[in-house]
């Protein structure tokens, strides 16, 4: 493994390999919590309609054998409690009964599974079990309505209920004598709800840190053969830079050693400067290959220490004022911001002001402007270069910062660029926690803008803006 892989593999390939765990628990613990959630609501709402079930088929029941024996009215009478031994009948002493003759009349009367109320064709309360649960008490001035339904007493409690009518005969038309209603508490069945979710929380709990495990385990598997293909092509690009400078090297010293010997403007002295200018420029592309290839690696805390950014823009204006004055462009740092200083390495810092203004000299025409302005907003440093050139068209600025793209291809070579410029401006920008952004409109110029974090803070500076 080389040095370079070594290096990033505890950083970016770390953090990548992460996130692919994360995702892929994400999606493994949503859908086994959305499959025990579905699975759990359906055992609840099959246990509810086994007990909706049962009432219904213990209404029909107790229908079909009450009906002969049914008073003439549905009002409060003795006459009740024989048809249905347990009932406490309305305004009377409710008493615990003799003993129960019917095998139905049993578990419909047992108070600990099931409350029976007997109502009026009205609505009103005839009869009742002793205790009648309280949501049927509360519910008691609402319409009745037939059929299951599901209530709440006032404590928030369930309880199942299921109406039904209550005639002397089936014979058509005739009026019906009241209600015969039914319920059932599901306490029991809510109180295993609440251990059921409590149990499938647990369950899920222990499954998601076994499936915390093997999502890790899986996204190293799964990026292992790009690591692998990685580190290969990271090692042949390092290998052909290095191959390659060798045998460039002894080129252009041979070129020049013989450039010296035949008489300028001969067909032998142009063809040999021709030579030289493209072995210059290879040279050039391949140290800027070599440099883009070690920004790539996570920067040691060793090499950083405070640089004053504005000490180093300074220089790199003035390193600059010769080029820019060739180019007949006028060179102007606006404004200054003492004190600013980022926790990196100067050599970077420098090179990455110098590959903005180098572009924005390279892009700006004959009698244009390039400006350079930079201020300190709390922990943030912003470096702006601003040029006159004919901007940048809007679908190219999202590629802009690829490598080996050129807005101007003819332009770029004729000047000797190699189209790595501003990759490696964002390389170093990125590095040091850094962003680049880009804002221009064709036919008015671009301004690259650099946002770096700052090593500490200072008194805001005026700043003056570019004309």
């Amino acid at each position: 493994m080389s040095e370079h892989s070594r290096s990033l593999e505890p950083g970016l390939l770390w953090r990548a390999r992460l996130r692919l765990a994360a995702l892929s628990l994400l999606v493994m613990g949503t859908i086994l919590y959305a499959a025990g959630l579905a699975m759990g609501r359906l055992l609840l709402q099959t246990q509810e309609a086994a007990i909706q079930r049962e009432l219904q088929t213990l209404a029909g029941t107790l229908h079909d054998s009450l009906k002969p024996a049914l008073p003439p009215a549905a009002q409060p009478s003795a006459s009740l409690v024989a048809v249905l031994p347990g009932l406490c009948v309305v305004g009377e002493p409710c008493s615990a009964p003799a003993g129960l003759i019917q095998p139905h009349a049993v578990s419909a009367s047992d108070p600990e599974r099931f409350q029976l109320r007997l109502l009026d064709r009205h609505g009103g309360l005839v009869a009742s079990s002793p205790g009648a649960h309280p949501a049927a008490a509360a519910a008691q001035e609402q319409p009745v309505q037939p059929g299951p339904q599901l209530q709440r007493d006032p404590a928030g409690a369930r309880w199942a209920t299921y109406t039904i009518h209550l005639h002397h005969s089936h014979a058509p038309g005739e009026p019906t004598w009241g209600y015969l209603q039914i319920a059932s508490s599901l306490a029991g069945l809510d109180a295993e709800a609440e251990r059921l979710w409590w149990l499938g929380h647990g369950v899920f709990a222990l499954a998601m840190l076994g499936m915390a495990a093997a999502s890790w385990w899986l996204a190293g598997l799964a990026m292992a053969p790009l690591l692998e293909a990685y580190r290969r092509q990271q090692q042949f690009s390092a290998d052909v830079a290095h191959e390659l400078r060798t045998p460039l090297a002894n080129l252009l010293a041979v070129v020049e050693a013989e450039r010296n010997g035949p008489p300028p403007g001969t067909l032998a002295g142009s063809s040999l400067d021709r030579v030289l200018v493209q072995g210059r420029r290879l040279q050039r592309l391949i140290a800027d290959l070599l440099l883009l290839a070690s920004l790539e690696r996570p920067c040691p805390q060793s090499l950083k220490a405070v640089c004053d950014l504005d000490e180093i823009t300074a220089d790199v204006v003035e390193d600059f004022g010769e080029a820019a004055t060739a180019a007949g462009v006028t060179l102007k740092q606006a404004s200054h911001a003492p004190g600013a200083r980022v926790l990196g390495i100067a050599s970077e810092l420098s090179r990455l002001v110098i590959n903005l203004l180098s572009n924005a000299i390279q892009h700006s025409p004959a009698g244009g402007t390039v400006c350079l302005e930079m201020d300190q907003r709390g922990s943030e440093i912003s470096l702006r270069i601003r040029d006159s050139g004919p901007g940048i068209p809007a679908l190219e600025q999202v590629r802009i910062f690829d490598r080996f793209t050129r807005v101007d291809p003819a332009r770029s070579r004729q000047q000797g660029g190699t189209g790595l410029g501003l990759a490696i401006a964002q390389a170093i920008a990125r590095r040091h926690g850094g962003l680049i952004t880009v804002r221009s409109t064709p036919g008015e110029g671009s301004t690259f803008s650099v946002q770096l974090p700052a090593a500490g803070q200072r008194r805001p500076a005026s700043a003056r803006a570019c004309p």
